[in-house]
């Protein structure tokens, strides 16, 4: 087999076992199998993170981790947030933002130091079909200083390794250091969109950027993926700054609830114990800390200050959150939770309270799974209360 055919062998093989392919070499003398076995693993990968990219061709580099690298939803979601007709993704690496991008822009600058990795990416959009593609080999820094365009738009997705810190999430200890380079930027760019790890403090990165106009926290599933924050060159006061937890479902819907930390702030809360029906606010919400506007745009009680869930007498749909019918408020107790659970399997969630859900579950003598929702929390009262219920 001659090597100008490993790509139709690689698609061949998409769905085997890479590592049992990597062992396979004497199964496959002349070709190299550790290799292939790292672009079918690749590919897999691919095949579940940006399932439009799954076809035979693509080039992937073998050090490249995924796990940076945003999603397909992901990506749709922020390519539709600014409109334009010419950007630059600074942090170019694999492609996928860039590639979204492409879509919705008239022209799209992708911006990478790897050379070897940008020629991969450049090999892809043409198996891609992206024509609207240029490629500049250069730090986010030096294209900044030495390009003479400007852009409608520059997205920047700063790498969270760290030379000596290892994996690290701080915008000053990321690469590039946007702190550094904000300046030079909104002078190329009105409008700069930054992507940072959800675990970074949400207003205090809005307080050291200082520009910040909008404010996405993106979920999906039931995971905050990433925070998104849109600089501009007239700075917003951070309570007036528009804040979107972003829920994106399964089928691409988007679910934005929209509020300010103003709002958040001033919004009035009334607590109560569990009622009829119980609501979990979705991974975005609760990342953004929309806890007490949460409550007052839907006229919902609060178990607890802590206790991030909701409670009332009769039913709210369409609720940005999962909802549950109350079917009892037990004791911490095995005894009193299994009577209310015949089938002794359950899916346990805790909020404000001691004990995880692996503690609840063997302490409760709980399988999981079952279409029993068990809540352990504290309610208004103070009390380690179990509330159990069904989804709706």
């Amino acid at each position: 087999m001659s090597l100008d055919s490993i790509p139709e062998f690689i698609w061949a093989h998409r769905l085997d076992d890479p590592q049992r392919l990597a062992l396979s070499a004497r199964k496959y003398p002349g070709l190299p199998m550790a290799y292939i076995a790292g672009q079918v693993d690749f590919l897999q990968k691919i095949q579940k993170k940006v399932p439009s990219w799954y076809r035979e061709g693509l080039l992937f580099p073998a050090a490249l981790s995924m796990e940076q690298a945003s999603s397909e939803a992901t990506a749709r979601f922020k390519a539709s947030l600014v409109p334009g007709e010419k950007m630059a993704d600074l942090s170019g690496g694999l492609g996928v933002d860039s590639f979204f991008f492409s879509q919705v822009f008239g022209s799209v600058v992708h911006v990478e130091p790897e050379a070897e990795l940008q020629r991969m990416t450049a090999h892809n959009f043409g198996i891609l079909g992206v024509s609207n593609a240029r490629f500049v080999t250069a730090t986010a820094e030096d294209f900044l200083r030495d390009s003479p365009d400007t852009f409608d738009l520059l997205y920047l997705d700063p790498s969270r390794r760290h030379q000596q810190k290892g994996k690290v999430f701080q915008l000053q200890d990321c690469s590039p250091n946007i702190l550094k380079i904000k300046i030079l930027a909104l002078e190329k760019a009105p409008r700069i969109l930054l992507k940072t790890a959800p675990l970074l403090d949400i207003s205090l990165a809005a307080r050291q950027l200082e520009q910040v106009s909008q404010i996405w926290i993106v979920a999906s599933g039931d995971e905050c993926r990433e925070v998104l924050y849109l600089l501009e060159r007239s700075p917003t006061p951070f309570e007036n700054v528009s804040i979107h937890a972003v829920q994106i479902q399964k089928d691409g819907a988007v679910q934005d609830f929209r509020f300010t930390y103003a709002e958040e702030q001033q919004s009035a809360v009334e607590y109560a114990l569990p009622q009829q029906y119980l609501y979990e606010p979705n991974p975005a919400i609760l990342k953004a800390g929309a806890f007490r506007s949460f409550a007052g745009r839907f006229g919902l009680q609060k178990l607890q200050q802590h206790t991030h869930l909701y409670t009332s007498t009769t039913f709210v749909p369409g609720l940005p959150a999962r909802s549950f019918a109350i079917e009892a408020v037990c004791k911490y107790e095995r005894k009193a939770v299994m009577a209310c659970i015949p089938s002794g399997k359950a899916n346990i969630t805790t909020r404000n309270f001691p004990d995880n859900a692996d503690v609840v579950r063997k302490k409760l003598g709980l399988a999981d799974g079952g279409d029993h929702y068990v809540f352990a929390l504290t309610d208004m009262e103070g009390r380690k209360v179990i509330v159990v219920g069904k989804k709706i």
